[in-house]
Formats: structure tokens, C-alpha cells, sequence
């Protein structure tokens, strides 16, 4: 099974936690030196930097739980994944 652009509008990414990533084209997000506390922002731009090929979406999403502020109004463990298939820069793999 392949999640991708095509797909990812339909897909509960509560169902996918065992799927991989695949980076299949470089992100266009912009950084910030924004900060919640004394952490950085929780932007598409820093958790993209913590993203590998074969990473499981369950653990991108513990590695947003850990990283970064659930204060932060930018917090989400699926919006920035979803922006991503939608822009074809990752697809989710069996």
C-alpha cells in the first residue's frame, strides 16, 4: 500500500503508524528563529529536520511528542505529514 498526493485527503493517519516515510522531493518550508518557551517552534520547517527515510509515522509522532511543545500553537502530530504527501515531498510505504 502507498499513501501519497493522490490519497492523503482520504487517509486517517491513526490507521498508518506502521507505515515508512519516503522523502521523495525536497521540502519548500521556510525556517524561523521563532521559539515556544525556551524551545523551537514546532514549524514543518524544524520537524523536517528530524525526519529520515523509513521512519515510521508513529515514530514522527513520538518524535514531535518529545521535541517539541504541546503549548505551541503549531502543535499537531498529523497536520505537517499531511502537508508534506499533499505537496508529494513524502509518501507513506508498507
Amino acid at each position: 500500500m502507498k499513501i501519497d498526493s493522490t490519497n492523503i485527503k482520504y487517509t486517517d493517519l491513526s490507521d498508518c503508524l506502521h507505515m515508512k516515510i519516503k522523502i521523495i522531493g525536497k521540502s519548500n518550508r521556510k525556517g524561523s528563529d521563532k521559539s515556544v518557551g525556551e524551545q523551537e517552534n514546532c514549524s514543518g520547517f524544524n520537524i523536517n529536520k528530524h525526519v529520515f527515510d523509513g521512519m515510521s509515522v508513529n515514530e514522527y509522532q513520538m518524535m514531535i511528542a518529545n521535541r517539541f511543545l504541546k503549548e505551541d500553537p503549531q502543535f499537531s502530530l498529523t497536520k505537517h505529514l499531511k502537508y508534506d504527501i499533499e505537496k508529494g515531498f513524502y509518501e507513506l510505504r508498507d
